[in-house]
């Protein structure tokens, strides 16, 4: 539910905000100082900070009831509403292209009270998502905020989504998720700078263009830049180990479909990839 709202926010700025993702960044990790030094391009930090239940939204009958089948009624659990709130800051070489990013992207935002529904993942579509520029949302005192974080202080945006989540949906499948590992010695010794110390494991989908819920199984799948390949399992999924941070090409091929590349950077909340 939050990677995707993070998936959604990022096509938001990029589609909307006219954001060149050959130029900008477009990063959701904690903007520590040591993840500062880590970045080579301007970026936008997109971090989620506080999540909690939107009480004025509260439905009073935890309980919803509906006719079934025959005399019968169904009765479920109610769906809940909550807050995202996102610390959004931007990094850059000099003040004034901080700002210029951070303008930007508040523009962007303000003109989007919903976020619209050609940015919003496929597991989001129908949704009505409010998002809004707020003051003040979690912390009073910016230097309290960054302080946390062992960074200088830099000016922020508060932006606050508010999502629902549905309590009688059933989880069918697995998680693919990314991790970090760290490395030393020799391998650390053969690359520059503080990524050369990053490893990735990742994983993600190769799923039908017109049902994402239909993962294609034995699908051919290479991360070319590595010269690594794999093969999808009954679901659909993939997973790559030992993957340094930057800009990758998955090439996916599938018995009886056109081959598909698809370019990823690393990290990112989602590797899934539809043919």
């Amino acid at each position: 539910m939050f990677a995707e709202i993070d998936d959604s926010i990022r096509r938001l700025l990029v589609e909307k905000g006219n954001l060149d993702n050959g130029e900008v960044d477009i990063a959701f990790q904690m903007p520590t100082r040591q993840w500062e030094a880590s970045i080579s391009r301007p970026t936008i930090n997109v971090y989620l900070f506080d999540i909690r239940e939107n009480t004025e939204l509260r439905n009073p009958n935890p309980w919803v009831l509906r006719q079934g089948p025959g005399n019968t009624a169904i009765k479920s659990r109610a769906e809940i509403r909550m807050d995202l709130t996102y610390k959004i800051a931007a990094f850059a070489t000099t003040v004034e292209d901080e700002h210029r990013l951070l303008a930007r992207t508040l523009v962007t935002l303000l003109q989007s009270p919903v976020l619209p529904q050609e940015v919003l993942d496929s597991s989001l579509a129908g949704q009505d998502i409010p998002g809004s520029v707020v003051s003040g949302a979690v912390t009073q005192n910016g230097a309290d905020y960054w302080n946390a974080m062992n960074n200088d202080v830099r000016p922020t945006l508060d932006y606050r989504v508010t999502t629902r989540i549905d309590l009688s949906q059933e989880i069918e499948v697995g998680l693919a998720l990314t991790s970090r590992s760290l490395v030393s010695g020799k391998d650390a010794q053969r690359e520059d700078g503080a990524e050369a110390a990053r490893r990735f494991r990742i994983g993600g989908r190769i799923h039908r263009r017109e049902d994402p819920e239909d993962g294609l199984a034995g699908a051919l799948v290479c991360l070319v830049e590595r010269g690594l390949d794999t093969t999808t399992d009954q679901l659909g999924r993939f997973v790559f180990s030992r993957v340094p941070a930057g800009s990758y090409t998955l090439e996916v091929s599938a018995p009886g479909m056109e081959k598909v590349n698809s370019a990823i950077r690393v990290p990112s909340p989602e590797y899934d990839v539809a043919i």
